[in-house]
Parts: C-alpha cells; structure tokens; sequence
C-alpha cells in the first residue's frame, strides 16, 4: 500500500519529523515571539511561522489547536518573565517602599521592552482560558504590599489584594499610555522609573508622612 503523501513544503523545508516532538513545540514558542516582536499581533500567522521555521504549515498543529492556543502558550510564558523581573526588582530593592516602585519600573520596563507580547497578556482571543501562570506573576506584588503594610509604609487597614490590584491598575495605565504616546505627545514622558517613584509617592507613606521614593 502506498504511503500518504506529505503536504508540500516548499523548497528547501525541513520535514517537520525532523524536529524531536518536544523540540517543535519549542521552536513554536520561541518563533512566535520572534514573529511577534518584529510584526506585532496583527502580523502574526502560523503559516508564517511555519516558513519561518521551514516545516510544514500542518506542523504547527501538532502541538496547538489553532493560533489563539498558540498565543495562549506564548503569554503563559511571558507572565513568567514577568514573574522573574518583579523577584529580581525585589532583590535588588533597599526596603518596602523601595521593593514597590521597583516592581513597578520594572513592570514598565517589561512592557516598553516587550510591546507586542504585552499586548498579549491581558486580552482574551476566542474562548476565555486562564493562565496558571498569570495569578502567580503578580504574587510578587502581593507578598511586597503585605510587607508595606506590616512595615507601616502602605496602609493596613486595607486588603493587601486591593491595594496590590490598585497598584496594578495605575502602574498597568502608565505602560499603556507610555506604550501608546500618550505622555509624549503631552509633554510629560520620562523613564519607566521616574513614572513609577511619581505614581507610588501618592499611596506610599511613613510615620512623619509620604515615604521618599
């Protein structure tokens, strides 16, 4: 009996058995933020990422359903990195108040870095899916409010989780209108950390007053 045919994959592709099953998929993710950075969402496509890669444009369906699944996994993986900035700004931070604008110039840095993966991270694209990894990239955050609080920095008289979220909002408002021009266009942009020490010295505070930032 004579073996199915290949689909064509143009000259010079590689068969995509040619990748080790787990392989391919890596080379999925690590093509489409590639792709994603140089032509955004909107020029994103598998079967672009498919010459990208030289295999078949079935190739990519062998891990992900569709373009939406592939996405989903792409932002899983940038709540990651997210995740590792914020402990890294953690680390390097001298006390609560200076742990909190870190995390937030580092989450300004991230999406002036990343604009087209940022762009990923908070839209849902077909069916809503959370991501298991979305809740725990902003636990850093949490876990810096609660000990402004307990350091009398924030106040304590508030849930940690709605602070935390209020932080986010402003900080996440910042990245857009940064993002977008918005400040620039006003005459009023600046670096990441600058908008971060401006935007937390309103909600930050010590026993004599505002914390310095």
């Amino acid at each position: 009996m004579a073996s199915k045919a290949r689909p064509d994959t143009g000259s010079g592709a590689k068969n995509p058995d040619s990748y080790h099953h787990g392989a391919l998929r890596e080379a999925l993710l690590t093509g489409a933020r590639e792709l994603l950075d140089e032509r955004g969402e909107d020029g994103f496509s598998l079967s672009a990422l498919a010459r990208r890669l030289g295999v078949s444009t079935a190739a990519p369906y062998r891990h992900f359903a569709d373009r939406d699944a592939l996405l989903h996994a792409v932002g899983d993986l940038g709540y990651e990195e997210l995740r590792r900035r914020l402990l890294r700004a953690d680390e390097a931070a001298d006390g609560p108040a200076d742990t909190l604008v870190g995390m937030c110039a580092a989450y300004l840095r991230f999406a002036q870095d990343n604009p087209a993966l940022f762009g990923i991270l908070f839209r849902s694209r077909g069916t809503h899916r959370q991501s298991p990894t979305g809740p725990a990239s902003f636990q850093p955050l949490i876990d810096a409010v609660t000990e402004a609080q307990r350091r009398g920095v924030l106040d304590s008289g508030a849930s940690p989780l709605v602070l935390a979220r209020s932080i986010w909002a402003a900080v996440h408002g910042l990245a857009v209108l940064h993002l977008n021009g918005g400040f620039a266009k006003l005459g009023l942009d600046d670096t990441p950390e600058r908008l971060a020490a401006d935007t937390l010295a309103a909600m930050l505070r010590t026993p004599d007053g505002p914390a310095p930032v």
